[in-house]
């Protein structure tokens, strides 16, 4: 279950649903059930492919002996996704049984934290990813990025997501609607409480991670372009494929990411939610879940070092060619750095 799905007014949206609204919505009504009863298949795929990939990532983290700073963090990142992902089955059972919860009390409450907290780690982890990547390029030689440094910034991750949810767990339960139980968030104070809640939510996974990874991958171009500067022939190659991935790790983000968060906004402002709105929610919806599926899919078709791992092949640890001027090696993330006469060209 996606906790944002509980932003709605509850007894307008069943009463929209249910056609319970008077002859008006009747047709409505009839629109928005039929549309509804395709997200259980959509869930489900997105589900199956998410958690298989993610298996796969963290069958090929697990698989090297010798683990390299970025496998830490991918390897936490499709942990944080494949728990996203386990929530699943119980949105899909909510939608077939027309949002009703048959789980009980401590399962609404549970299931609900679980959901939000590793939406917040998958986020925090994507963020601190960022962060290591910079420090990786811009300050290669820095002597905390090693494992055990690695490790507790991750758990640090981790243990601060599961605090975020706090209010989560606060404000939890299950209720009657329209004689059906349902797991739903409930704030004493109604829309104001809502409003700070949907604003703390925006912020912690979303606002203040975007200004972070936005920042980081732009000071780590800079020093990218600035470096090939000084190597002319590598100049074009380098600058594509780090643009690439910049802009990759950023839309996706922003693609999965910003019109969930756009419409939570929106849902504050809304007296009766319409069809459209409906139609656009659950789509928002869909797209956040998708994160934790391209994240892994990005990376088993993209890195090729995890790539390797899946086909069993022999690692190496470092790649030598050409003149005595130029040298390519192998760096932790799967990708080259180019040497020439002291001066380094990294591409990301």
């Amino acid at each position: 279950m996606n906790s944002t799905e509980t932003h709605f007014k509850e007894d307008e949206l069943a009463n929209l649903t249910a056609g319970t609204n008077g002859s008006s919505w009747s047709y409505n009504a009839i629109e928005v059930a039929s549309f509804m009863h395709v997200f259980p298949t959509i869930y489900g795929i997105i589900c199956t492919i998410g958690v298989i990939a993610n298996t796969l990532v963290i069958y090929a983290v697990t698989s090297c002996k010798k683990k390299m700073v970025s496998d830490i963090y991918v390897l936490n990142l499709a942990i944080a996704d494949m728990l996203y992902l386990v929530v699943m089955p119980f949105t899909i059972h909510q939608l077939v049984r027309e949002r009703q919860w048959a789980f009980g009390s401590f399962m609404c409450s549970a299931v609900m934290v679980l959901d939000v907290s590793n939406q917040f780690t998958t986020v925090g982890i994507v963020t601190v990813l960022c962060i290591d990547r910079y420090v990786a390029i811009v300050h290669p030689t820095s002597e905390r990025r090693t494992i055990r440094w690695t490790i507790v910034i991750n758990a640090l991750v981790w243990m601060g997501s599961l605090l975020s949810t706090i209010p989560v767990m606060m404000y939890t339960r299950t209720a009657r609607r329209k004689h059906i139980e349902v797991c739903i968030m409930d704030f004493p104070k109604g829309p104001q409480d809502l409003y700070w809640y949907t604003l703390y939510q925006s912020a912690i996974g979303f606002i203040i991670p975007l200004i972070i990874i936005t920042t980081f991958y732009s000071l780590t171009l800079y020093h990218v372009f600035r470096s090939v500067r000084r190597v002319k022939r590598k100049q074009s190659v380098s600058a594509r494929r780090a643009t690439k991935t910049v802009m990759m790790v950023i839309g996706i983000f922003l693609l999965c990411w910003s019109p969930f968060h756009i419409i939570q906004m929106v849902n504050l402002s809304i007296v009766q939610p319409t069809a459209l709105f409906i139609y656009a929610y659950n789509i928002t919806i869909c797209l956040s879940y998708m994160h934790s599926c391209i994240n892994p899919l990005m990376l088993l078709i993209f890195a090729q070092n995890y790539r390797e791992r899946l086909c069993r092949r022999k690692e190496a640890g470092g790649v030598h060619h050409g003149s005595p001027k130029t040298t390519i090696v192998k760096t932790d993330g799967g990708n080259t750095v180019a040497t020439d006469a002291g001066n380094s060209s990294t591409v990301i």
